[in-house]
């Protein structure tokens, strides 16, 4: 302790008091406990020193750049061929409905994105319910991101214990 706060403390056990607990009958345990004060002259600001600065983590975490590039990437190309095939189907659905000429197309069951259309542009039932979780899932999406990309250019400081 130093003065009124208390900066360390350690808990320890008497290995000839253990009993064992895990019997099936209804076992009576005594909890004691004995407290020793010793006073220091560490102040109550440095008491996390000696746990940050010790071997138990690293001094400095690696960013490891190849995942985060790898990961980019992979995402990068899996929206480039997702639109490259939207781009396609998209393209025959417009061609095909377009088309004045051929009259038999138009008397043909509906298909692709025109069946949905009605159901794509319709209000949803609880339109200002939508809205409301819309918005904030958004502001938080944002501010999440915002942050992760504050700690990731050391913007906003990141310690433990804190």
């Amino acid at each position: 302790y130093n003065g009124d706060q208390i900066i360390e403390w350690n808990a320890t056990s008497d290995r000839n008091s253990r009993k064992d607990i895990t019997a099936l009958e209804p076992t009576e345990v005594d909890f004691t406990y004995s407290v020793k004060w010793l006073p220091t002259t560490a102040s109550y600001k440095t008491r996390m020193d000696k746990y940050r600065n010790g071997k138990l983590l690293p001094a400095t975490f690696e960013i490891h750049w190849l995942s985060i590039i790898n990961s980019f990437v992979l995402v990068v190309l899996l929206m480039v061929f997702l639109s490259i095939i939207l781009m396609r189907v998209l393209k025959n659905d417009f061609t095909r409905y377009m088309r004045v000429d051929e009259e038999e197309d138009f008397a043909e069951e509906e298909t692709g994105w025109k069946l949905i259309h009605g159901d794509v542009f319709r209000f949803p039932e609880n339109k200002m319910l939508f809205t409301a979780l819309l918005g904030s899932g958004a502001q938080l999406f944002c501010m999440v991101s915002m942050l992760l990309m504050l700690m990731l250019f050391s913007v906003v400081g990141v310690q433990r214990g804190a």
